[in-house]
């Protein structure tokens, strides 16, 4: 497990590096709040592609050989980022980043491998503190690597840095983690699963509990998209933020979300169960959404988006718990690859719509829409528990 957090944590503070310039980068080089908010949203249609089939040949294959390709893809993706030059190899770099980030749903599962059910959600709670411990970090260094302001903005040195950390975490990978499925479970996984990947998936989507909690992540994953993705010009808008700024404050978001990942949620679970964590995190995002909207300084705005970042970390590790309960011991890659791709499908629905919202209807229009989504995703929620119970 030490080794395996400490390879999701480098990866994290490798992604988090070139967070803090990214939408400045691309508006220099003559994009519009839509177009450039679509780009950064590349990343996550190749992760809703890409997620369910590295979960799946994770079950087939083993954890460490995709956690290896994973992170060399990487590598290659942010070389390219960092050589960008114009908004096709911006796009091309971000998409490519996206396909070959397998590494989150893959690394759950070697969760899972490991620990029991009872345990899960603390389990994963640690992957989630592991990612935001990246975050604490690489915001940080990539306000400072990514320019003074807006306008002297670049994405070089964050994505040579991003480059040489997953470089450094794949050799490590290579050398020190080890597999967690024996020869045997992969064999079985092989034998009773050799249907198509599309089959494979209609297969996991077919039951009903599953279906639900892929619908409700999505809708939560477009409403934090609607908010994250354009927060960089938001906060440029409102109180006049470069990269600098907004690094620290993703490395504030980074601290509070490892805190409650890797520290609260293990402890809470057993006492309030995951349906109630759940509801407790939408309600808290939601509030947060709302109070930035009114927030008129930043320190009254780091007051909402405190309530927005632990809302965000509760709902995450205890859906994603529920989620593995779904699962046979077979199929925990391929479950959680589909559960993720669903995610990944409502961030990259999110990005393109907040640049609309933002450009045509005014710098607050994408957190209402957001706080929006979240209440429909809390009814949905509230019939599921209702249903079970």
């Amino acid at each position: 497990m030490p080794i395996l957090l400490t390879t999701i944590l480098l990866s994290g503070l490798g992604f988090g590096l070139v967070l803090p310039s990214f939408l400045f980068f691309a508006e220099n080089l003559g994009a519009s709040p839509a177009v450039a908010t679509t780009i950064i949203g590349l990343f996550s249609v190749g992760q809703f592609l890409s997620s369910p089939i590295w979960g799946r040949l994770s079950d087939r294959f083993g954890r460490k050989p995709l956690l290896v390709l994973s992170l060399a893809g990487q590598v290659g993706g942010y070389l390219l980022l960092a050589f960008a030059d114009n908004l096709w190899m911006l796009a091309i770099a971000r998409a490519l980043n996206g396909l070959t980030s397998g590494n989150l749903p893959v690394a759950m599962a070697y969760v899972t491998d490991i620990t029991p059910a009872e345990k899960r959600a603390g389990g994963l709670g640690l992957i989630g503190g592991a990612i935001s411990l990246g975050f604490i970090v690489g915001p940080a260094m990539g306000g400072i690597l990514g320019g003074s302001d807006a306008e002297s903005a670049n994405l070089f040195w964050p994505a040579i840095t991003a480059s040489v950390i997953c470089a450094v975490t794949c050799i490590a990978a290579i050398v020190f983690l080890r597999e967690s499925l024996t020869p045997e479970q992969r064999e079985r996984a092989n034998s009773e699963h050799a249907e198509s990947q599309l089959a494979a998936t209609r297969r996991v989507m077919r039951k009903p509990a599953l279906a639900t909690m892929v619908l409700i992540g999505f809708m939560v994953y477009v409403a934090m998209a609607l908010f994250e993705t354009i927060f960089p010009l938001w906060s440029g808008e409102r109180y006049g933020w470069g990269p600098r700024e907004v690094g620290a404050i993703f490395t504030y978001l980074g601290l509070l979300v490892g805190l409650v990942q890797g520290v609260l949620v293990g402890r809470i679970v057993p006492i309030f169960g995951e349906g109630r964590l759940v509801m407790a995190g939408l309600i808290s995002y939601c509030a947060g959404l709302l109070i930035m909207t009114q927030a008129p300084t930043w320190p009254f705005m780091i007051f909402g988006i405190t309530f927005t970042a632990a809302g965000g970390a509760l709902f995450i590790t205890t859906m994603s718990s529920l989620v593995t309960k779904q699962a046979a011991d077979t199929e925990r890659g391929l479950v959680l690859g589909v559960y993720q791709s669903g995610s990944w499908m409502g961030r990259s629905v999110g990005p393109p719509i907040s640049g609309l919202l933002f450009a045509s209807l005014g710098v607050n229009s994408p957190l209402f829409a957001g706080a929006g989504v979240i209440v429909a995703a809390l009814a949905l929620v509230a019939i599921a528990r209702a249903r079970e119970a």
